[in-house]
């Protein structure tokens, strides 16, 4: 019996021997480190980068605005031939003016586009992360059908012509909505989302700038 338990008793003093010679060479952690509780590291930055690509475009603010154009087309002339007042000594005679209002309202979805951020754009040490995302772009611009009015109509207007009315109507929506700061706004709240983002998977520190 007691040759037995002193067999065990060499391996056992065996057995810490070689865990402290590989401790010594570094091929295990001490005990001290391995119950030490150790600091978030998050090192992959493609792991990084495909979490927030994977927001896509980042829509963060919607403005709604409500435009009215007016444009008036002068009449022709009831000639073909602009020579022709001319020869028979006759005033220059014209159809009537055509005038229209148009009212629209429409909407424009601004933020950003996360699907261009590439491993140059962020940065990836431990628990800090440093992200440089795209700057603010007016994602999309939706006026529908039904959301046209007509105000005023006088004389007989093309197809043509209203569609490019509606096109400059379009143009004034998004001209109105740029002076309202509406990039300045969505790139506050991209970055706000994105911190609130990556804090939320374990950063500590986060640094957010915009390509300029």
């Amino acid at each position: 019996m007691r040759n037995t338990i002193t067999k065990y008793l060499w391996l056992v003093l065996l057995l810490l021997a070689v865990i402290l010679l590989f401790q010594k060479i570094k091929w295990l952690p001490s005990f001290t480190d391995i119950f030490k509780s150790k600091p978030l590291e998050i090192e992959n930055t493609a792991i990084v980068i495909k979490e927030i690509n994977s927001l896509a475009q980042l829509i963060t603010i919607t403005a709604y605005n409500e435009v009215v154009i007016e444009e008036t087309i002068k009449g022709n002339s009831i000639f073909n031939n602009p020579l022709v007042p001319t020869l028979l000594n006759v005033p220059d005679l014209r159809y009537a003016d055509k005038k229209m209002v148009l009212i629209g309202k429409g909407k424009v979805l601004a933020g950003v586009d996360l699907a261009k951020l590439t491993d140059k754009d962020v940065f990836v040490q431990r628990d800090s992360v440093s992200v440089k995302l795209p700057k603010a772009l007016l994602l999309q611009v939706i006026l529908n059908p039904s959301d046209f009015e007509t105000f005023e109509e006088t004389g007989t207007w093309t197809d043509a012509e209203v569609r490019a009315l509606k096109m400059k109507l379009k143009d004034k929506l998004i001209i109105t909505v740029l002076r309202q700061n509406i990039l300045p706004k969505a790139s506050d709240k991209a970055k706000l989302l994105i911190e609130n983002f990556l804090t939320s998977v374990g950063f500590k520190k986060v640094t957010i700038t915009f390509t300029q």
